[in-house]
Order: C-alpha cells, then structure tokens, then sequence
C-alpha cells in the first residue's frame, strides 16, 4: 500500500528540506542523465526543460503552495513572482551559452508589476566550478534594491514604455542575466555597454536580496544540500 504524500502545510521544514534535494535528483540530475542517453543516438538537444521544477523547488523551499494552474496563475499563493534560468547543457551552435531571466510587459500594468512583486524568486540550474549540477534560490525585493529599481526604471522610460507605445512592438521585456555557470559569480548582469551601462546587480544584498537555497551534485552523482534558509 502506497502512503499518500503529505499536504505542504503539514511538512516541517526539515522534511521541505529533504524533499528538494529528492526533487532536484529525480527531476534534474537523474532526468539530464537519461536524456543524455537518447542523445547519444538521436543527435537532439538534452536540454531539460526546469521551468515547472523550479516552481515545485521554490515551494518547497518557502512553504509557500502555487495555485496549480499554467500560463497567467500565479506563480506563488501570495502573489510573489518565480523566473528560472536553466545553463544545463545550453549551449548554441557556436558554443555561447546565455539564459536569462525574461519579464516579458504587454501593457503598463505588466510594466508596473515588476516594483510591486511580494517578492520575487530568481532561480539558476547550472554547473559550479567542477562542472556539477547547482541549484540556487534568490529572494529579492524589487522595491527595495536601489540598484536593481533604479535600473528597471531607467529601462521602463528609456525602452519599456516606449516599445509598448509602438503599435508594431506588441512587448516588451526586461532581461537579466544570471550569475555566469561555472563561476562563484553571485550577481546578475544588465546592460551591453550600448543601450545601458554595463551594471552588476548583487543578489546577496540583505535585506533587499539574498540567497535562501543552495545545492549541488557531488562526485557521485548526489544531491547535496548547503543552504536551506527560507
């Protein structure tokens, strides 16, 4: 007889704890290693889709249920924004490699939103300095990260708002760039030197920003945790 998994409310959380090195094992490290196989002989990309994973990862991290629906629910029951970045086996043809975290605005409440988030969830799945697995959790608060606001609004007047009112730009979206793979980095990045200033953007920047998990795959092929601090 199979026993019914517990209710997140019901979970301590030190079995949260457990159950997110499970996950990342069962639906990260074990997943990228069967599709690995299949590449071998199919010749097609190995790319895990974590967009969904994250979502579970960050509830089981905070507490915090998701209200099980796709596409515009939310992402968290109090209304707090999750964004992935996934570097695993991402690499482009001509070997560059650069995911991101997209806040995509179709009109100026989209535009709004991104100041007035409970909170928001940054997430990156990519490979530490001996190219194993790593998983990290960012809680920010937009508002309140001086440099993060300041340059959300300097994008908003100088790209966001404009591209929203030409009619042959349906969006717009604001992107950052994740701590680089491979790296202790622990900053995302904005800005390409033309448009904006090049712009380092800390994460861990209490009380404003800091990391609240992290985890990564040992030499034999484990999961193991080394911040579980919601």
């Amino acid at each position: 007889m199979t026993t019914e998994p517990k209710k997140l409310d019901d979970l301590t959380e030190e079995e949260r704890a457990d159950l997110t090195v499970r996950l990342l094992e069962d639906q990260v490290t074990e997943q990228r290693k069967k599709l690995h196989f299949w590449r071998e002989i199919t010749k097609q990309p190995a790319q895990i889709d974590t967009g969904y994973v994250a979502q579970h990862l960050v509830s089981l991290v905070t507490g915090l249920p998701g209200d099980l629906m796709r596409g515009k629910g939310l992402d968290l029951a109090d209304g707090s924004e999750i964004k992935s970045a996934n570097f695993l086996d991402s690499l482009d043809k001509r070997g560059a490699i650069a995911p991101r975290w997209n806040f995509l605005a179709r009109n100026q409440n989209d535009l709004e939103a991104f100041l007035k988030y409970p909170a928001l969830y940054l997430i990156s799945l990519d490979l530490n300095t001996q190219q194993h697995v790593r998983a990290r959790v960012w809680r920010v608060y937009t508002a309140k990260h001086k440099e993060l606001s300041a340059r959300y609004l300097e994008w908003v007047g100088k790209m966001g708002r404009p591209k929203l009112l030409d009619p042959k730009r349906p969006d717009a979206n604001f992107q950052l760039f994740p701590p680089r793979t491979g790296t202790d980095d622990d900053y995302a990045r904005h800005g390409n030197g033309r448009d904006f200033a090049k712009l380092e953007i800390k994460l861990e920047e209490p009380p404003a920003s800091r990391k609240i998990y992290h985890a990564e795959e040992d030499s034999s092929g484990k999961i193991k945790l080394i911040l579980f601090k919601p």
